[in-house]
């Protein structure tokens, strides 16, 4: 698998992941960032973010994205990296989102 096809697979995999707060799965909610994918060890490292940095919910959404990326095939490790620059805003959410939300 090249890193941009495990990329890929990371990223259709995080939308079976959701924050509990909004119900939106963490992809059309604008929270990943970046997948990296390092074929030699096998590690997945996701950049994310949260929609506030007092996120209550950070926690189970990071051990979300873990358990479910760990479920790929060649995925040895997953390492999840919180950033808040750039800052997470609505304008972030997909338009699928903003559907599942009322708001379009």
């Amino acid at each position: 698998m090249t890193p941009e096809e495990m990329k890929k697979e990371v990223r259709t995999s995080l939308y079976d992941v959701y924050d509990p707060e909004t119900g939106l799965n963490l992809i059309d909610l604008g929270l990943i960032y970046d997948v990296e994918w390092s074929p030699e060890n096998g590690e997945v490292k996701v950049t994310m973010t949260f929609t506030t940095p007092a996120c209550p919910a950070g926690g189970v959404m990071i051990s979300g994205v873990e358990r479910r990326v760990s479920t790929i095939s060649g995925v040895e490790q997953v390492t999840v990296d919180v950033t808040f620059e750039p800052p997470w805003t609505p304008e972030k959410i997909t338009p699928e989102g903003r559907r599942q939300l009322g708001w379009g």
